[in-house]
């Protein structure tokens, strides 16, 4: 009677004759690196390594995987950087571990808040006198949901992708600076 293999068993034996290219070890060895950086940083903004428990096993892992740049760390640490988010603490870990001057960012991080603000401002009181003109609705009660404003949807829509710009640029220029 024959023997019964797992599936485990037939793919380690239809496998075990294939070893991987240089390229594709080197590849494999990137996304290990990606990933466990994408997990220390995610347990940072989670509260659950404090910046000082990062910087530890950051330290740990540039050395298991001989890792000589913090490009990895930085393009983690600056996609997650959204003008519209508190960025704080992530502007902390630059400055922490990469030694990255975070004025430019904060810089656009701030107009971009300040640029919001007088929008929604402008926008709330366009819609208030719309309702008094077309509905007799005014007063000081009356408060317009922009979620909702297909006009503020698409302005603030166009705010945040100029100003997701300017961060790509300074993005790019803290990684090109990097050697």
């Amino acid at each position: 009677m024959g023997e019964i293999k797992s599936t485990l068993d037939l793919v380690l034996e239809k496998t075990k004759n294939l070893t991987l290219s240089c390229e594709e070890k080197e590849s494999q060895k990137q996304k290990e690196i990606e990933n466990r950086i994408k997990g220390l940083v995610q347990k940072y903004q989670d509260g659950i390594l404090s910046i000082n428990q990062l910087l530890t096993d950051y330290e740990l892992l540039k050395k298991d995987y001989n890792i000589p740049q913090n490009n990895s760390l930085i393009v983690e640490i600056t996609q997650r950087i959204e003008p519209d988010q508190d960025n704080q603490p992530l502007l902390e870990l630059l400055q922490a571990c990469c030694a990255i001057d975070t004025a430019a960012i904060e810089m656009i991080i701030e107009n971009f808040r300040k640029e919001y603000i007088t929008a929604s401002q402008n926008r709330i009181e366009r819609l208030r006198e719309d309702l008094a003109k077309r509905h007799n609705i005014s007063g000081s009660a009356v408060l317009p949901n922009l979620d909702v404003d297909e006009l503020w949807r698409q302005k603030i829509g166009e705010l945040r992708a100029g100003y997701e710009n300017q961060l790509n640029r300074v993005k790019d220029n803290l990684l090109g600076g990097r050697s």
